[in-house]
């Protein structure tokens, strides 16, 4: 061989290799990235860090990327095992997710809003009634390993014996049968989980009984319960459940459930990048708002199917990018438009910072930097906000505009406590251009401000309050209640800011279809409602009240009370707290804390000063009314 000849060789095998690795090493990066991943996520578990889940879902979106660009550019063999570790991935993002919220209680990942006076992104849509407090099956540490659906046959076997287990519940048919029915094999499931075989079945009964009856929050819970342990596509199964159980919706709160159901699965397909499934979910999700002929449905159905359809174009516009991020990860302009897809289009600030600055975008970049820098100071934090905010205002595009200043919010509200004089002044002045320019935060259509309503010289039923900075606090004593003076419809999501200051214990004052009733939430002692059948949670047995609730000292919590007309579930920032699904008739309050107007609800506490903050209220069909 020449020389001439071998260094026209050489040449064309650096060249090859500057034109991008071949799919087997992409293959080999994706499964590295996987495995860290997985990783920085076990560490994240055992230290209850949310910084740690933060950095395990930036290794999880390398390796997604890689994931993507295999099922474009990948032989056939690649492709394959591409769809198999997104399974993976997808599962993996929301067991990262999940930890994230229980201690935050914070939904990082939701998706954008849209132009306009349109919802927020910091809190999720109200949920559809879920039986979820029981622990379920044990969480697999290597997700990208979970069991595979056992076989048939053995199959049959297990559901004939469960079948004569369960044989009189069986037998009956009623909508209310068959949603007991789903509830109970639920329940049971949860109880099986040294058997995968019977675990699978009954799994698969509990959701097709739940499709039957229409019950969304069973069918919801058994699929993703399930595909803790199974290696299903939890997604796609419930994109089709869903569906199925459409036909079998009888009245508009069953349709407002679905739509419900279906609008938090478009933000997990989102999330996930899958937007013809996205896309199809929300044409389904409109379809059955409008039939319920409820304003704050179909106005989030409408405006969700605007954002899906805007996030699918900037995603098939991104392919070339997620190409040069597969095969040169530090470049600066792809690492730029990731960035900005995920922080602009998904929401998703935590990642898409990580991607931001190691962007070409100087000012992105040094704002960014900054901000993962954690402030902490209020000053500090407002630079950051000041930062996104002047993005915001020169943004043209309505979608980036509104993100932009969703973010800033969120800074802003995190330095208004420790904000003095003039910086609060500004602070306050800049929340309120942001509410004017893109509506009240953590909103969608029809969430309703409760707190502005509160007029202490009006509504204060016990104790005294007085104003505290941006909210009301008790004075320290036996016993303080304030009324909120709006007449509840009978299914809403109702949730309160609130902060300790040491030993309070808070009393939610709450109302349902078929009278008043309590939550106490104790977190020296433990959370009940009050009364169950008569009993004050202090004599209830241990299945229906919680130990030592997580409601930290020093700084702000939102307790969400979520009511329908069978249930009600209290939630401490957004983990679950209190669940009742035996009927509101039995639950009824004590005498003495029932206000004068028994459909307002009320917040009251005992032992010590409660600051409460805001006040805010999602109707799922009617509602409601205000008194002024």
């Amino acid at each position: 061989m020449s020389h001439r000849l071998a260094l026209v060789l050489v040449v064309l095998g650096v060249w090859a290799a500057q034109a991008g690795p071949p799919d087997a090493q992409i293959l080999d990066r994706a499964d590295k990235a996987l495995e860290e991943a997985k990783a920085a996520y076990e560490t994240a578990r055992e230290k209850n860090s949310v910084d740690g889940f933060v950095d395990a879902g930036f290794k999880l979106e390398e390796a997604r990327i890689k994931y993507f660009v295999l099922q474009e550019i990948g032989s056939a063999d690649k492709q394959k095992i591409a769809v198999d570790r997104l399974r993976a991935v997808n599962q993996l993002s929301k067991l990262i997710h999940d930890g994230k919220v229980a201690i935050s209680g914070r939904a990082a990942d939701a998706p954008a809003p849209g132009a306009g006076p349109a919802p927020g992104p910091a809190t999720a849509p109200p949920s559809p009634p879920e039986p979820a407090l029981a622990p379920a099956a044990a969480i697999p540490v290597d997700v990208s390993r979970r069991a595979p659906i056992p076989d048939p046959a053995k199959q049959k076997d297990a559901e004939k014996l469960l079948k004569e287990l369960y044989k009189d519940q069986y037998a009956k048919k009623g909508p209310a049968d068959r949603q007991a029915l789903a509830r109970i094999l639920l329940d049971q499931a949860r109880k099986s989980a040294a058997d995968p075989v019977a675990l699978w079945v009954v799994y698969r009964e509990a959701q097709d009984v739940a499709v039957q009856a229409c019950d969304v929050g069973t069918v919801v819970a058994a699929i993703d319960e399930s595909a803790k342990v199974f290696d299903i596509d939890s997604m796609t199964m419930k994109v089709g459940a869903l569906s199925a159980a459409a036909k079998n919706a009888k009245a508009p709160e069953d349709l407002a459930a679905l739509a419900d159901a279906l609008d938090r699965l478009i933000q997990e397909l989102m999330a996930a990048d899958q937007y013809d499934a996205a896309d199809k979910a929300a044409s389904s999700a409109l379809q059955y708002a409008k039939r319920t002929n409820a304003p704050r449905l179909i106005g989030r159905s409408t405006q969700r199917s605007k954002e899906v359809a805007e996030a699918k174009a900037r995603f098939q516009a991104m392919k070339a990018t997620l190409q040069t991020l597969a095969r040169t990860p530090d470049d600066p302009a792809a690492n730029l438009e990731m960035g900005q897809f995920l922080c602009f289009m998904k929401g998703n600030w935590d990642l898409g910072l990580r991607f931001i600055v190691k962007g070409s975008d100087a000012g992105f970049k040094a704002l960014a930097e900054k901000e993962l820098a954690l402030p902490t100071s209020s000053l500090d934090l407002i630079l950051v906000a000041d930062g996104w905010y002047d993005q915001g205002e020169k943004e043209k595009l309505p979608g980036r505009r509104s993100q932009l200043l969703a973010h800033a919010r969120e800074l802003y509200a995190s330095a208004l406590p420790g904000a003095v004089a003039l910086q609060k002044a500004k602070v306050e002045k800049r929340l309120e251009q942001i509410e004017t320019a893109i509506g009240a935060p953590s909103s969608d259509a029809g969430t309703v401000n409760l707190f502005k309503l509160i007029d202490l010289k009006k509504d204060v039923l016990i104790g005294t309050w007085f104003q505290q900075g941006n909210g009301y606090m008790s004075k320290p004593g036996a016993g303080y209640k304030l009324q909120i003076p709006y007449n509840l419809p009978a299914e809403y999501d109702l949730s309160f800011t609130v902060e300790r200051s040491g030993d309070e214990v808070i009393l939610l004052g709450l109302v349902a279809e078929s009278g008043t009733f309590a939550a106490v939430i104790n977190p020296g002692w433990r959370a009940g409602f009050e009364l169950l059948d008569g009993r004050g949670y202090g004599a209830q047995d241990d299945s229906t009240t919680t130990p030592r609730p997580p409601v930290p000292v020093g700084k702000p919590s939102i307790i969400k009370a979520s009511v329908r007309r069978t249930s009600a579930k209290i939630f401490v920032d957004g983990a679950p707290v209190l669940s009742w699904e035996g009927g509101m008739k039995r639950l009824t309050p004590n005498s003495g804390w029932v206000g004068p107007n028994p459909k307002c609800p009320n917040i009251g506490t005992f032992n010590g000063n409660l600051l409460v903050t805001g006040v805010t209220l999602v109707p799922v069909l009617d509602p409601g009314k205000p008194l002024r």
